[in-house]
């Protein structure tokens, strides 16, 4: 049972010699296996907390003014790792790089000739648009006058209105209307634009014309792009340089920062530095290996006794760690109690498995699954998926979120398949073989067995408490358990002999009888009266499994249903055929989407409601370790976990 339970925490005090703190956080941090706390009370005599760092302030300034230079630069790629091997060192290696006015002033330049260029561009587009007009420009724009361009959708009806009014001038062009009003006219113009569908564009003032503004314009349209092109050449030579440097020091000055964080938990006193906090029993000997190896021996680490609830940290097999998802979504563990996890991966691929049921519906899961995860991990530089679909679906469920459901599809689908082959079930159609179980012909027997998963569930959920309770000593509660295990088997074993026609008084009668009575007497001594309004909810939890063939079984029907309209088209006329066609893809299609999510649902829901409220309590606290994150810097400290 211990793989289904948490990391085991132990609260721990860890008393260094002042002259190895900074290596000390250092490799607890680099460890990334204690949760530091503020000690307790009975430090406040020997050490001062959170006395903080002496270089706080500049490590601030500078991975300030650090993270400002990275954005500015380029990103390029590096393979090597700096170590520093001091903060000293650290803060010299700042201090050397002095191009934050450099790389500011390009920035700054090339974002004005970019705007630049934008309206170099907006006024080349007008120009080509008025190139049949060959007089002078000024004549659009003045004191008294402003001009517009106008085209679009509604543009002839519009102007065919504006030709009522005395004070607007208009000139038609082959794409487009100039229309120029009086200062006094604007308010009436803006006011008889409302309601078309127009592109309305102002004239700027410009001399000479048409052509000759035009030339004007893309020269210097030229002249910005080619000094943004040697801007930029110059900013990706500072890149190549620098910029890799510039990031690790970034992440250094990071590390360094929570460090400082991490000073206000930290007890210091004259000679001696005091860390608490919650470590993984088994990471106990790294920590102490690691604090003896910096202070040569010299220092002390005690396990504390705390009544406090620890941290939650999981501690389950690689290939079921994505369905740590699921239970955080649910809620978290506390660190004393079962696990779920490793249950959840087991049997929720199976129920989504078996209520999906079909051969190509999880071949194109798994193939979609499997194209969803290559996609997030490399995106194109274009996406052929409209924007706002994207934007809703992430809006949804984050990138990450969506990369975890995709995976935990794939085993649900590989079942599916293996069920389809078994059920003869390819999309509603059947293959020349007899299928080793026909899912309409054996649905008693599947409905059957659905029921037994959802007395073996509710058995095993109630067991599971039983052992929570004990391992509490929760005495009272674990008979309460054991009393529902008894209740539940009882009222099934009843129920099949009433659903039989069997006699009251057989011995498997008169024992479901003995089970019922000693278990409402057990849940009565562990819970109390109130508990028996639960009792009603046995019986539904178990038949809630019934839901797993309901979903099977419209989905097959279904299916079926779209492909005999489908069959019935193709035999009878091209019409037909091109409806039934049409019908076929789109109803596969509806079946598909759900297949996926009612069965994503519903396999969920049986193991949070129907199983989970049998054992689980969750509300737990996630263990958050102080752990550095590098990936453009070593460690100082060659550590072995």
């Amino acid at each position: 049972m211990s793989m289904l339970k948490p990391s085991k925490m132990k609260k721990a005090r860890i008393i260094i010699s002042k002259e190895y703190y900074d290596d000390a956080l250092s490799i607890l941090q680099d460890m990334g296996a204690i949760q530091i706390e503020v000690p307790g009370a009975q430090v406040g005599g020997i050490a001062q907390i959170g006395a903080g760092i002496a270089t706080q302030k500049e490590i601030q300034n500078e991975l300030q003014r650090f993270r400002g230079l990275e954005s500015g630069l380029y990103k390029t790629a590096s393979e090597a790792k700096v170590s520093f091997e001091s903060i000293k060192e650290l803060m010299k290696e700042a201090n050397s790089i002095k191009i934050d006015e450099r790389v500011s002033s390009i920035r700054k330049e090339v974002d004005k000739n970019s705007a630049e260029i934008k309206e170099h561009s907006s006024r080349i587009a007008m120009l080509e648009t008025i190139m049949d007009f060959e007089k002078e420009l000024q004549i659009f724009s003045s004191g008294s006058i402003k001009s517009f361009i106008i085209s679009g959708k509604d543009g002839k009806k519009f102007i065919e209105k504006l030709k009522e009014s005395d004070n607007i001038s208009i000139i038609s062009l082959k794409n487009a209307w100039i229309v120029s009003i009086t200062t006094s006219g604007e308010k009436e113009f803006s006011g008889s634009a409302e309601g078309y569908k127009l592109s309305i564009q102002l004239i700027p003032e410009m001399n000479g014309k048409p052509a000759d503004a035009l030339d004007k314009e893309r020269r210097a349209k030229k002249r910005c792009e080619e000094r943004v092109k040697s801007l930029q050449d110059e900013l990706h030579a500072i890149s190549e340089k620098w910029y890799s440097k510039i990031s690790a020091i970034t992440e250094q000055l990071e590390i360094e920062m929570e460090k400082v964080d991490a000073a206000n938990k930290i007890g210091m006193g004259k000679s001696v530095v005091i860390i608490e906090g919650w470590i993984p029993e088994k990471r106990m000997g790294n920590v102490e290996a690691g604090i003896s190896k910096i202070s040569e021996g010299h220092f002390v680490v005690e396990q504390i006794s705390s009544d406090e609830q620890p941290p939650t940290q999981f501690d389950n097999p690689a290939w079921s760690k994505l369905f740590e998802f699921f239970i955080r979504f649910y809620s978290l563990p506390k660190s004393d109690e079962i696990d779920p996890t490793l249950i959840f991966a087991i049997v929720f691929p199976i129920f989504f498995g078996f209520m999906v049921g079909d051969f190509v519906y999880g071949l194109i899961m798994l193939l979609g699954a499997t194209w969803l995860i290559h996609r997030l991990k490399h995106p194109p530089k274009k996406s052929r998926i409209p924007k706002k679909l994207a934007s809703f679906v992430t809006m949804i469920v984050s990138p990450s979120g969506l990369e975890i459901l995709a995976k935990a599809i794939i085993p649900g689908a590989v079942i599916a398949m293996l069920l389809g082959i078994i059920f003869n079930e390819y999309m509603g159609f059947q293959l020349p073989y007899t299928a080793l179980f026909n899912v309409e012909v054996g649905l008693p027997t599947l409905l059957l067995i659905s029921g037994w998963i959802g007395v073996m569930m509710v058995e095993f959920g109630f067991a599971l408490g039983f052992i929570n309770n004990m391992a509490h000593g929760n005495k009272k509660h674990a008979v309460a358990k054991v009393g529902w295990m008894l209740a539940a088997i009882g009222i099934v074993i009843l129920g099949l002999n009433v659903l039989h026609k069997a006699p009251l008084l057989t011995p498997f009668s008169l024992a479901s009888f003995g089970m019922i009575i000693a278990g409402v007497i057990a849940v009565l001594y562990g819970e109390g009266v109130q508990s028996m309004m639960e009792l009603p909810s046995i019986v539904s939890h178990i038949l809630s499994y019934v839901r797993l063939v309901g979903i099977l079984l419209t989905s097959v029907i279904l299916a079926g249903i779209i492909d005999l309209i489908f069959l019935h088209g193709v035999t009878h006329s091209i019409l037909l055929a091109i409806v039934g066609i049409l019908i076929l893809v789109v109803g596969q299609v509806f079946n598909l989407v759900i297949a996926i999510f009612e069965s994503g649902i519903q396999g969920a829901r049986l193991i949070y409601v129907e199983f989970f409220s049998k054992f689980y309590t969750g509300n737990g606290v996630q263990f958050k370790p102080f752990k550095s994150r590098r990936k453009r810097t070593l460690s100082r400290f060659s550590i072995e976990q």
